[in-house]
């Protein structure tokens, strides 16, 4: 359905506000695993060192020059990031460059009000959903306490995987087929699945359940399948790993490097460890915050067709809960299947 001019203009004008208004720093990485690499996807991006051996496929270098410079984390180096959200911001760049508008203000402020319109445009698919799944009224309700939720308003304009994994993941909603309902779209869902894990594999987690519900309710599995599952799988992979192979100078699949490290060696407890009920006792009551209650309520009284969202949710907590690193921003994605 398409959106109600003046609910988008709504969302639109206070993400717009939203952004500006938040100037503090949350975690480094919303500026070393994007902002930084955009700027330095150039020639140096493929020579970090500046030995020309690190990567021997010197031909790829023009590809984007846009600054040469900017610092890249031992990650990038290790090969666990993928260059495929930085891409879009270098995009971004590389276009204020050709416009001779590449100054100080518009490299800071750019990146950010493009996350803010994706942000009002996720705002505005989640209140088609409801409406769709219940009516206007409960959709209005949802809406507000979407725009009220003070760790979307902390979050959603900054430029971190885990804002572009949550924003991809309501518009993957919006397609999804839930029992009962009329509405979705098998390619159009997983290709916005597929995308959402190549910027952030760990979104693998909270779909797992949604994904394996769907094939159970799907009654032409093999179809699903051979003519969704595995054309968008290889166009997605096929494609990051092009960009990979661009940027990094050799084939890489930097996605199960991540999982790799993230989650079957645990190295991330190098940044911190935490007990394993963190995410129940802490993570999810504050990034809820005054919406706990309200959580809590709606979990009791949610139509059965709906608790595939809440059994995503307790999944998610489950399987980051193993891991020893434990920050509030892993869990972003699960919010939008809260405020449902």
């Amino acid at each position: 359905a398409a959106a109600p001019a003046p609910l988008l203009a709504l969302a639109l004008a206070l993400r717009t506000l939203n952004c500006f208004l938040v100037q503090t720093s949350f975690v480094p990485d919303e500026y070393w695993q994007s902002l930084e690499v955009a700027h330095r996807m150039g020639t140096e991006a493929l020579d970090p060192d500046g030995s020309g051996e690190a990567f021997p496929f010197s031909w790829s270098s023009s590809v984007l020059n846009i600054h040469n410079y900017g610092y890249l984390t031992w990650e990038w180096t290790s090969s666990l990031r993928s260059y495929s959200y930085p891409l879009i911001f270098a995009s971004m760049y590389k276009a204020l460059q050709l416009l001779a508008k590449d100054n100080v203000q518009l490299l800071i402020w750019v990146p950010r009000l493009a996350q803010a319109v994706l942000a009002a445009f996720a705002d505005v698919k989640l209140y088609l959903l409801v409406q769709h799944l219940e009516n206007s009224e409960t959709a209005k309700f949802v809406f507000f306490c979407q725009l009220c939720s003070w760790f979307t308003w902390y979050s959603c304009t900054r430029t971190l995987t885990n804002t572009m994994e949550t924003i991809l993941t309501i518009f993957a909603l919006s397609h999804y087929p839930i029992k009962g309902s009329k509405m979705g779209n098998s390619c159009k869902y997983l290709a916005l699945v597929a995308l959402a894990i190549v910027i952030r594999p760990t979104a693998v987690i909270p779909w797992m359940p949604l994904v394996f519900n769907h094939f159970l309710q799907e009654q032409r599995k093999a179809d699903l399948i051979l003519h969704n599952c595995i054309p968008v799988g290889l166009v997605t992979v096929g494609t990051s790993l092009i960009i990979d192979r661009v940027f990094f100078g050799e084939w890489v699949l930097v996605q199960l490097n991540f999982l790799k490290f993230n989650v079957l060696q645990n190295l991330g407890t190098f940044y911190g460890s935490h007990p394993w009920h963190w995410y129940f006792t802490q993570g999810l009551p504050v990034v809820l915050g005054p919406h706990l209650p309200f959580f809590i309520h709606g979990c009791a009284l949610a139509p059965r067709r709906y608790r595939i969202f809440l059994l995503a949710v307790i999944w998610t907590v489950l399987v980051y809960s193993t891991l020893s690193h434990k920050e509030f921003r892993f869990i972003y994605p699960v919010l939008p299947f809260c405020m449902i």
